[in-house]
This record gives structure tokens, C-alpha cells and sequence, in this order.
């Protein structure tokens, strides 16, 4: 589990150490080498050689000035790198905007090229991405990243430029392997100057951003399925919080919303479209610690997909999920597998530093537990409770004689930050880390995951004082749980606004929550 935490959804990575040599196979070519201790070091090399050692030498031969972008990023993420490095010749720290731009498109064009027939697109991207022109680069850097996103949330990807062409072409077909639905993808970018130059940027968010006008001329272009058109709008800025509708999401939100009744070279209206809007500021700040990717996920003339779709209660919600889960997959899996990992194999990046044999808490393992008398006794390591500021572990042991216990440790500063990156697997097995729900939404999931399993018999005797019983005996188990999971959370969210002032709030009991009803709402 934790191998598809960190890499994806897509092909795991294939690598073997054979006698001090680590190997990688990337589609049909092997590549191999004594100095590849972590994931890092081979897509460093990996990218300068699929560039062509030849171009990259030459390059690196010129002043740091007149390099390629590429070769600049990788000279300061070099010289960033270096200033992290251990006393085990493991660099560990964050990544500057620069070491984020480098690994980022490597490990874009590994995904390429590992998946499928994708050697060939790789070839292509590879050829453009050498260009010195903005647009031939930008445009490129970007379909990278849109593809990589598609295949480490698990679609299947078919590269319409490796075919012959008659007319204009999307970039690509992403396939949804569970359902087989297809979408054209077209990927529009901003392109920033050149380094060096001075930009005077606009006020104006529409004619910085141009959502509307980039949208237009990706839906002229012929496209035989579903349409998803990505927007990067590659600029500076950074966001305050995740999941507000502040700054250049708001801006590019309303740009979508008033661009729904334009037309098209024919008169009509442009088509609907999934519309996810990019932005990837740690290109703008090579030198920044802590960037990452900002992304806008909306419905072009789609009512039921987007942050500003209000649906009618919780069923509304699961049916929108439902009908758009390729795109709700995609999403989950932008969040979840943006960060490059750092092993081959799945284990955690700490094992650099502390090595294979060292001591690592994992479910199902036994350990010794000492008792109020100090004596040891032998423990199996079955649940856990982690607090995420201090990294106090509350374990939950059986030990030999059938009993229960909790014991206490403390995770080190480095095993606390894995843990917040990795929280669901660090301790070898899917955990769900408790925490608040900051939406009605987020507590309704939470209700629906406690109760999705609960037979349909008890789900009805849960409900059985709701004056429409006899509606509800008429649903289906899923359906019985998804009623149940919003009754509850409506009903503690009334009674937590009309106490609002009180001290400490609590859960209305099942019957009166079961018994409450269903009605819309626009909250979360």
C-alpha cells in the first residue's frame, strides 16, 4: 500500500540491486549504475541521458547564463542539493523550487515512457524540450505534467502525435481502465518569459490569466470523446490555504463560469468539458522551499462538477461523484502522488539514514513491552494513534497471554515528518488517521465509511422511528447507508449551530439523527 501511496496507481516501479549494481528497466531499454543509492539519483541521470549525453555535455560546457532552462535548473539544484547533504552522502531536506523543477520533468518523462508505448512520446517531448524557443518548451514542460498526472492516477494513455495527422489533434486519449470511458486531452499553457527578461504583468486577472481565451481555442480543436482541457497558468503566485476559492482560483473560476455561453467558428456553443486549471509557482521561485502544485478542478458547462456546485444533500453528492469518477480519481490521486519518491521499492526515505536493520514500528510485528515492573513481555503491534505535532505514538499491543495493553513512544524528527507525508501507511499497513472534519461534506464521508458495510437489516432498525420508513424500505443497502450518514451529520450540524455558544457539543443520539430527514443544503 504504501508502494501506491508513493508511486501511483500506474506501473510500479521495476528495479533490482544485483552485486552493488542497481538496475532499472523504463519500457524496453535497461539502464544501470553503482552510484544510484535512492530513486532521485537514477532520474537525475536518467533525464540528462535521455536528453542526449552529447547536448547535455555541450550544455553544461557553456556559462551558467547561457544554458538551457533545463541545465540551469540542474546546476542550482546541484548546488542546492549539495548544501543538504549527510554524512552518509544522502541529501535530505526540502526541495528549493529548483530541485522540484529538475526531478518533476524526469520523472515525467520516465512515466512516459515506462507506460505503454510511450517511448515514442517521450522521444517527441524530448526533441521539443531541447528547443530554445518559450512557447516549443513551455508547451511541452507542461503536456508532461498533465500526462504523468493521468498515468499515476491509473488511466491508460494513447498519444494522438505519434500518429499521422491530417487536421489538429488533442495531445492525448486517457483511458479509464474501470469503466473504459475515453477523454481527449488538451493541454494549454501561459508561457512566462525567458529568465532574465522584465515582465510587466497586467492588473487585470483576465488578461493575465486568459482562462477564457486559452478554453476557446482548446475546444475548436477536433476531439472524439469526452473532453478535459488543462490550463497551466504558470505564475508566481502562492496560495494562502489549500481548498479556498481565494486569489487566481477565483479569478480563473469566475473566467470559466462566464466563458459557458461563447461560441464556436459555427455559431454554436462551445462544447462541456472538464476544465482543471494548473499552476506549478515553484517554477517561478527556483530558490523557494515548499512549493507545490496549485490546481482548480471545474465543470465547463457541466452543473454538477466544480467547488461552486451546490448539491441537494449528501445522495447529491455520491451521485456527482459517481457519475464523474474517472475525474474524482484524477483529482484524489493529484493530491495523494504529486511527491516523487525517494526509494525504488516502497520504503520510507529514513531508511537512507538509518539504514535497513534499524527499528521501525509495523503492524503485525511483535515487540517487547515492558510492564509496571519493568519485565518485558512480547507484544503484537496491532493499532495505533499518532499526535501529529508532537509525534507521541500511542500503540495498541496482545501480548502472549491474550492480553491488551497501550504503550507509548516517540517518533524522532525525521519519522514525524514521514509520518505526515504518509500517515494512511507508515506503519506498514492502511490507517486511517483520525482528525477534525472541517466541511459537512468531510463528516458525511466519515459517517458513510463508519456505516457503508452495515446490512441493510440494521441500517432500516437504525431508522425506524423516520416518518418515511416506508420510502426507505424500498432502498437499496448503499443507499439505506449514504440516507443514514446524512441524517446524522444534518442532524449534528443543527444542533452544533443552535449550540454554538456552548461549550461542548455532542452527537444527538442515532434515533433522533435517523429520525431528522433529508434537505439540501449548500454548506462544505
Amino acid at each position: 500500500m504504501r508502494r501506491l501511496q508513493q508511486q501511483g496507481l500506474g506501473r510500479p516501479i521495476l528495479s533490482a540491486e544485483v552485486a552493488g549494481t542497481r538496475f532499472v528497466i523504463v519500457g524496453k531499454r535497461r539502464y544501470h549504475s553503482t552510484k544510484w543509492l535512492t530513486f532521485h539519483d537514477f532520474l537525475r541521470d536518467y533525464l540528462l541521458g535521455s536528453l542526449g549525453p552529447d547536448w547535455s555535455n555541450a550544455e553544461q560546457a557553456k556559462p551558467l547564463e547561457d544554458r538551457h532552462q533545463i541545465l540551469r535548473w540542474y546546476a542550482q539544484a546541484a548546488a542546492d542539493a549539495k548544501a543538504l547533504a549527510n554524512p552518509n552522502g544522502v541529501t535530505s531536506g526540502p526541495m528549493t523550487g529548483a530541485i522540484q523543477a529538475f526531478l518533476n520533468l524526469a520523472c515525467n518523462i520516465y512515466l512516459i515512457a515506462y507506460h505503454g508505448d510511450g517511448q515514442d512520446m517521450a522521444d517527441i517531448y524530448l526533441r521539443r524540450l531541447r528547443s530554445t524557443r518559450d512557447d516549443d518548451f513551455i508547451g511541452a514542460l507542461f503536456e508532461t505534467y498533465a500526462a504523468a498526472a493521468f498515468l499515476k492516477a491509473g488511466f491508460t494513455l494513447t498519444y494522438e502525435e505519434t500518429k499521422p495527422q491530417t487536421t489538429s489533434c488533442v495531445e492525448f486519449v486517457a483511458t479509464w481502465p474501470a469503466s473504459g470511458e475515453k477523454f481527449s486531452v488538451e493541454v494549454k499553457s501561459r508561457v512566462q518569459a525567458a529568465e532574465g527578461r522584465v515582465v510587466v504583468e497586467p492588473v487585470d486577472e483576465v488578461r493575465r490569466l486568459r482562462i477564457g481565451a486559452r478554453l476557446a481555442k482548446a475546444l475548436k480543436k477536433a476531439a472524439a470523446h469526452a473532453r478535459f482541457v488543462m490550463i497551466e497558468i504558470n505564475v508566481p503566485d502562492q496560495l494562502k490555504a489549500a481548498g479556498t476559492l481565494d486569489g487566481w482560483p477565483a479569478a480563473a473560476l469566475k473566467q470559466v463560469r462566464e466563458n459557458e455561453d461563447a461560441k464556436g467558428p459555427d455559431g454554436e456553443r462551445l462544447p462541456p468539458a472538464y476544465v482543471f486549471v494548473t499552476n506549478h509557482a515553484f517554477h517561478n521561485d527556483l530558490a523557494g522551499l515548499g512549493g507545490n502544485i496549485q490546481a482548480l478542478a471545474v465543470g465547463f458547462r457541466m452543473p454538477d462538477f466544480g467547488p461552486d456546485v451546490r448539491y441537494p444533500g449528501y445522495a447529491g453528492v455520491m451521485a456527482a461523484r459517481d457519475k464523474h469518477a474517472p475525474m474524482t480519481a484524477l483529482i484524489e490521486s493529484m493530491k495523494t502522488h504529486y511527491e516523487i519518491p525517494a526509494t525504488f521499492d516502497g520504503e520510507l526515505p529514513s531508511v537512507f539514514s538509518k539504514g535497513s536493520d534499524a527499528v521501525r514500528l509495523k503492524f503485525g510485528e511483535r515487540y517487547l513491552i515492558p510492564d509496571v515492573d519493568g519485565a518485558e513481555h512480547a507484544g503484537r503491534f496491532y493499532n495505533a494513534s499518532v499526535k501529529p505535532d508532537t509525534g507521541e505514538v500511542h500503540g495498541a499491543y496482545e501480548l502472549e497471554d491474550g492480553r491488551h495493553v497501550i504503550a507509548s513512544n516517540t517518533l524522532d524528527a525525521e519519522e514525524l515528518a514521514e509520518y505526515q507525508r504518509y500517515p494512511d501507511t507508515f506503519f506498514g499497513e492502511v490507517l486511517k488517521p483520525g482528525g477534525e472534519c472541517d466541511t459537512l461534506v468531510e463528516f458525511w464521508d466519515f459517517l458513510f465509511e463508519t456505516y457503508q458495510h452495515t446490512p441493510r437489516g440494521k441500517l432500516l432498525e437504525l431508522m425506524a422511528n423516520a416518518s418515511d420508513i416506508e420510502h426507505l424500505r424500498t432502498l437499496e443497502q448503499r443507499d439505506l447507508a449514504i440516507t443514514y450518514a446524512e441524517r446524522i451529520g444534518n442532524a449534528f450540524h443543527a444542533k452544533a449551530d443552535a449550540d454554538a455558544d456552548a461549550k461542548g457539543k455532542e452527537l444527538p443520539a442515532a434515533g433522533d439523527a435517523a429520525a431528522a430527514g433529508s434537505h439540501a443544503t449548500d454548506r462544505g
